[in-house]
């Protein structure tokens, strides 16, 4: 803290890279996509913003649950990114968003390392609609 005329001001604190990134994508949490989809989104936003990753292909086991094939992606500083794991893993102590694998001992990934296309700016607009399902069901004709 700094003192400013007697008044103690709170100096601006940095924000680490970590909650630039989440900042960026936690927005499209919502968007009704699968990890494959998911992945493209971020992966989208985090290049558009020259943010470095890699994109990753493969498996993620957590005890007895097996899942084939998912899609994830590793930042630099050794996190992850990865918001579809609890669509598929059932438990408490999935990962979620951007976090470090080691925080999550029981939870396995294992893939090879992938390159995809940046999404169109169409195709990420149709990805990141929001639809009202509950509407779009009530809109049925019976």
């Amino acid at each position: 803290m700094a003192k400013d005329n007697g008044l103690e001001v709170i100096e601006e604190y940095e924000v680490t890279q970590r909650e630039i990134i989440q900042q960026l994508l936690d927005p499209y949490d919502s968007s009704q996509t699968e990890c494959d989809g998911m992945t493209r989104i971020c992966h989208t936003v985090l290049a558009n913003q020259g943010i470095e990753h890699q994109l990753l292909f493969g498996t993620l086991t957590r005890h007895n649950q097996h899942i084939e094939p998912h899609f994830w992606i590793d930042l630099p500083s050794g996190e992850r990114i990865d918001y579809r794991a609890k669509m598929w893993l059932k438990g408490e102590g999935i990962p979620h968003g951007i976090f470090h694998p080691q925080d999550f001992p029981d939870v396995i990934y294992t893939g090879e390392p992938i390159e995809l296309d940046i999404l169109s700016p169409t195709l990420f607009e149709i990805l990141t609609l929001k639809f009202d399902w509950e509407k779009f069901q009530q809109d049925e004709v019976p």
